[in-house]
């Protein structure tokens, strides 16, 4: 039997390019290199057509407690993001037990640094970046977003470009070494996060859950507060019996509070 349709939906077709290598780090010594990755997704680009559209841009870092990280392991759940026009980026950063602060926020922000640099190929509006992390990633984004211009920590290539962001999407983050969590340890490794500039920081959006055993619902009220009372746009959703890296986080109700906010960041 042969059938003949024409489908009424209008989806996106979202395509993935992975191991993608924004940069190198030097290791061992000095001895060797090694890669440093994303993957990057968005809808796709029919080049032979010369039909290009701009989007603006995620970059997600994912957790791993400081000691491990899996730049696709959330990849599925960020397809959500990119079917609804924006371009996603997941990024591997260095973990501690290979590199010393603040080489970790240097790889994040060289990766956005890379990404402004590409835009044109990449189809993407430099000017209409948003950072999100989770755990360990989500402590990278709020630096990203609080260090802004800050050139000291622009280390790496195409020094050119900014790594300031426009918005930042902070899940369930340790921000002070005094958590009393699991975290502790590894937050030793770590510094407090920096001062904060009214005129330079990014509206942030927090979400962290009541019943977190890894990082105390505390740390996300503090970071809120401390931009509350700074005047800078902030916003704290706190799940009700939400573990870390919990099931409420994902659902399409929690992600479309998060576009909305995005949206708001980029207009």
């Amino acid at each position: 039997m042969i059938h003949h349709i024409v489908p009424q939906g209008t989806d996106k077709v979202i395509t993935l390019g992975s191991e993608i290598v924004y940069g190198q780090r030097r290791e061992w010594c000095g001895a060797t290199w090694r890669p440093l990755r994303m993957s990057f997704m968005r809808s796709r680009q029919y080049f032979y057509y010369d039909e290009k559209e701009t989007l603006p841009l995620l970059v997600f870092f994912c957790g791993g407690g400081y000691t491990t990280v899996d730049h696709n392991v959330w990849m599925p759940e960020l397809a959500w993001y990119a079917k609804r026009g924006w371009a996603v980026a997941s990024v591997e950063y260095s973990v501690t037990a290979r590199t010393k602060f603040p080489e970790q926020l240097e790889d994040c922000k060289q990766a956005i640094r890379w990404l402004r640099a590409h835009a044109e190929d990449l189809g993407i509006d430099p000017n209409r970046v948003v950072v999100m992390g989770e755990s360990a990633g989500a402590y990278m984004s709020d630096l990203v977003g609080l260090t802004g211009e800050a050139r000291e920590y622009d280390k790496g290539e195409y020094p050119q470009q900014s790594s300031a962001v426009q918005g930042v999407v902070s899940f369930y983050a340790p921000v002070t070494p005094a958590s009393s969590t699991l975290m502790d340890e590894r937050r030793r490794l770590l510094p407090d996060l920096p001062p904060l500039a009214r005129e330079t920081t990014p509206p942030f959006l927090f979400l962290h859950g009541t019943r977190d055993s890894q990082v105390d619902l505390r740390q996300s009220e503090l970071l809120y507060e401390a931009l509350q009372e700074k005047g800078v746009r902030s916003e704290l959703y706190i799940f009700d019996g939400a573990e870390h890296a919990d099931a409420p986080f994902y659902q399409e109700e929690v992600k479309q509070i998060i576009l909305d906010f995005m949206n708001k960041c980029i207009e």
